[in-house]
């Protein structure tokens, strides 16, 4: 086993000669290929936001799959892939081709190969216990074993993503409503069991509408009550006995069924919530307008009828290393918006969270491991130009990792076609440069110039990027310390997705 100070190495991919072929393939036969004669990036060097840039069928996907798979196998790393166009959906799987006698040769004639230095028995000892802690979150029908509903506990969506009204006054009453909502949904989640049938939405709606029915004084009394209660119920939480827990849940199933929703179930959720709690509760119940609860539950309550809404919160102890979020498997842009919003939340909370117990230990107790997020068609996403609300309040979480997410262990690995048409903000943050074939020599140059890298990649360089075999990829920026074209080493996982097959389709009918 490596020992813990070693330094390593990710392989992505093979010195090139002059013309491009992997130099050790023109030494002659026989020769066998060693690391000496890859191009190996430090693992550590990947503390920067990447960015690549790729036009369509220059091998962007598979170089993407074989960086993925590199961090997953050299580091303990957490990697989670957005994926917009399903090529990762089969990442559990090894591509047996990779080591196929036809295809593990590298062709001079066509100039490809798939070229790794493993045995396939070698890879798949290592990348099955890199599965083991892998789940693909779909919404596919019928799901593949193993797969996850992908699904959103709606406390972790943001007020932005909700208040769509510009009046100030009601985006503040929405906004202590949402809060005090997010309370009681977490609170009741630990204690509700949906294999009986508790809603949870259902329940926190009534508790809202009830309590906006009472008079003044029956409410005053209430909320008095619930800070009476409060310490009897945590007492009872932290109980060691599992009695006192239990007679807290039999009280709110009873609750549920006899409907009697301004006692038990208030105090047991907001007494556990806490005291700030109640004073949330306080001010939304003085001072809201049944329009804005109507509003915001008639927001909650369309995108259940989509059935997006997890019925459980998802633990950060239930975190895996890899997770892929399968995209196309929702049907509608603002489905897409509303599950990127919630995951980009739920990443920077947790991030943020441990950062401050990390910060509040020894340094040498601090065990935290970065988070790469990787999305591919980014352009897509963090568009220079946003075409709606949703996608302009995702643009802002992916600018606020950019600018911030170093500090938090969150970096970004950001594919597209497109550099024209993605966010310069987000752009400007990418320490990890790399280019795989463009169209011409003027996007060349637009890309080289968009990037920052008019003094780092050389004339000679620029020349070649436009006439690029698939595979060839230049990298600049931190990870190198001068700009390198490689021939991508193989990705060994099978890629989701394949471009039409033109020995097929190019053919009289």
């Amino acid at each position: 086993m490596s020992g813990q100070n070693e330094e390593s190495f990710l392989d992505v991919g093979w010195i090139v000669s002059e013309h491009l072929h992997p130099a050790w393939c023109l030494e002659g036969k026989g020769r066998n290929p060693e690391y000496k004669d890859m191009v190996r990036i430090p693992t550590k060097k990947m503390d920067k936001h990447t960015v690549i840039i790729a036009q369509s069928g220059s091998g962007k996907s598979f170089f993407l799959g074989r960086l993925v798979e590199e961090i997953m196998l050299k580091s303990k790393a957490r990697c989670l892939i957005l994926d917009p166009d399903g090529d990762f959906r089969k990442i559990s799987n090894i591509d047996a081709q990779v080591w196929d006698s036809n295809q593990h040769i590298y062709d001079m004639r066509t100039a490809r190969g798939k070229l790794t230095l493993e045995s396939k028995d070698e890879f798949a000892k290592k990348w099955i216990r890199v599965m083991e802690n892998f789940v693909i979150k779909t919404n596919r029908i019928p799901k593949e074993s193993g797969d996850e509903e992908l699904k959103v506990w709606w406390p972790s969506v943001s007020l932005e993503f909700i208040a769509q009204e510009n009046d100030l006054r009601t985006r503040t009453e929405m906004f202590h409503c949402h809060n005090w909502a997010k309370e009681l949904f977490n609170q009741f989640s630990l204690i509700s069991d949906d294999s009986n049938g508790e809603d949870i939405i259902t329940i926190v709606k009534n508790i809202f509408k009830s309590l906006q029915a009472m008079p003044n004084e029956e409410r005053e009394k209430l909320l008095q009550k619930m800070k009476t209660d409060k310490g009897r119920i945590v007492e009872k939480l932290k109980s060691p006995k599992a009695s006192g827990r239990s007679e807290l849940v039999g009280l709110f199933r009873k609750a549920v069924k006899s409907g009697s929703l301004f006692d038990s179930i208030i105090s047991l959720g907001t007494g556990m919530a806490g005291t700030e709690s109640l004073e949330k509760a306080k001010y939304v119940f003085e001072s809201y307008s049944w329009e804005t609860v109507n509003s915001y539950f008639g927001i909650l309550e369309q995108y259940q009828s989509m059935d997006i809404l997890a019925k459980r919160p998802y633990l950060p102890e239930h975190q895996r290393r890899l997770t892929v979020i399968d995209l196309p498997s929702l049907n509608n842009n603002d489905l897409r918006a509303l599950v990127l919003n919630s995951i980009l939340t739920e990443e920077w909370e947790n991030a943020k969270r441990n950062w401050e117990i990390a910060m509040n230990g020894p340094s040498d107790e601090d065990r935290r491991v970065p988070t790469f997020i990787i999305l591919d068609e980014a352009h897509n996403f963090i568009p220079s130009t946003p075409r709606s609300r949703h996608e302009s309040l995702v643009r802002e979480q992916f600018r606020t990792i950019a600018a911030e997410g170093r500090k938090y262990g969150l970096f970004l690995i950001l594919v597209s076609q497109r550099v024209d048409k993605l966010d310069d903000l987000v752009l400007s943050e990418c320490g990890n440069k790399a280019i795989l074939r463009l169209d011409s020599h003027s996007v060349v140059d637009r890309v080289i110039s968009t990037l920052g890298l008019e003094f780092d990649v050389r004339p000679e360089i620029a020349a070649k990027i436009s006439s690029f075999e698939p595979g060839r990829v230049v990298i600049a920026g931190t990870w190198v310390d001068d700009p390198t074209i490689f021939y991508c080493a193989a990705r060994r996982t099978i890629e989701g997705g394949r471009n039409l097959k033109d020995r097929y389709w190019a053919r009289p009918a």
